[in-house]
């Protein structure tokens, strides 16, 4: 699937079932917490942090943005991003935009001191990743940190009705170790790194949790 077809089908997606995915949420999952106090300690106060996939703010976009960080959320869905000026009116700023387009969303260099990205990237197609982690790098500033989420296996598809909340949902993504080479191959170092097996949306979902630096 090109780009311009996955974004539409993720946006299309998220718009219409928005409300019953952030319900599905755990908003107080320990390790999801746990990870972001660890972003949170080694950013100065006041920091810039880009959000992106931020979906309705929760609960990454509001924990950093109560930190008194200035966060800048990222999403391709108009309802999620509703929901998101709701939970977060602190925020810095909000733009609807495909993460994946240079030409829809883009940063001056070194804007950021860290960028975080859970459960978004899954969404851009495989072969357009790296490039997408090019400019995560050049947003930086020198010693960014990038906290994100990635799968651990290899797959790319749809799936109709997703949940049962009436809309088609599409992922893309590569297997632990490409993901881990890829931000390699980035520029970022890993600080570290965990497999968290934990409840999902359709059960019990394992994820590769990734805490880098800019190198």
């Amino acid at each position: 699937m090109n780009q311009e077809d996955a974004r539409r089908l993720v946006e299309r997606g998220y718009d219409a079932m928005a409300e019953q995915y952030l319900a599905s949420k755990d908003q107080e999952d320990p390790h999801f917490l746990a990870a972001l106090k660890s972003l949170s300690v080694g950013l100065p106060q006041g920091a810039p942090v880009l959000d992106l996939g931020c979906g309705a703010g929760l609960p990454a976009t509001r924990f950093l943005a109560r930190r008194g960080f200035a966060v800048t959320g990222v999403d391709v869905s108009a309802r999620q991003l509703e929901l998101a000026r709701l939970h977060v009116p602190e925020a810095a700023a909000f733009h609807r935009a495909d993460m994946a387009d240079e030409q829809a969303l883009d940063f001056a260099p070194a804007s950021f001191a860290a960028v975080v990205a859970l459960y978004s990237i899954i969404h851009v197609p495989r072969e357009g990743q790296p490039a997408l982690l090019s400019r995560v790098r050049r947003w930086l500033r020198p010693g960014g940190l990038f906290l994100a989420t990635w799968a651990v296996r290899a797959w790319e598809g749809e799936e109709p009705d997703w949940e049962g909340w009436g809309a088609t949902m599409w992922w893309s993504h590569h297997g632990a170790d490409t993901n881990l080479r890829m931000l390699a191959d980035a520029g970022f170092d890993v600080d570290w790194q965990q497999t968290v097996t934990s409840g999902g949306t359709s059960g019990a979902e394992t994820w590769l949790w990734v805490m880098a630096a800019l190198r």
